[in-house]
């Protein structure tokens, strides 16, 4: 089980499967970028930024919080993958992100 595991841990972004969502930035200015935060706050660490027009992978690892919350207040757990390789997890606001497909396998 430990080898499933580490395989499900160094998959890469165009891994897709059924049920995978990906994001796009939205609402940012161009001269601007999206922070990845350590946590579920704007007063957290970033972890890493997301220029608005990107060209890597971010996917969703789980579901926005709170549910049914205005998207200002949602906070989205995301693997961002600006280029194949290279991996920043944490979180963005639902505000600045829109589903977009992801990339095929």
């Amino acid at each position: 089980m430990s080898a499933l595991l580490l395989g499900m841990a160094i998959t890469g972004p165009t891994d897709a499967g059924a049920s995978m969502v990906c994001y796009h930035v939205v609402n940012v200015d161009l001269w601007d970028v999206l922070y990845i935060r350590s946590k579920r706050s704007h007063l957290s660490k970033p972890v890493g930024a997301i220029a608005a027009d990107h060209s890597g992978v971010i996917r969703a690892t789980g579901a926005c919080q709170p549910q049914h919350a205005n998207p200002r207040r949602q906070w989205c757990p995301v693997d961002y993958f600006p280029l194949p390789a290279v991996k920043l997890s944490g979180f963005v606001k639902a505000h600045f992100i829109e589903r977009h497909a992801c990339p095929p396998t």
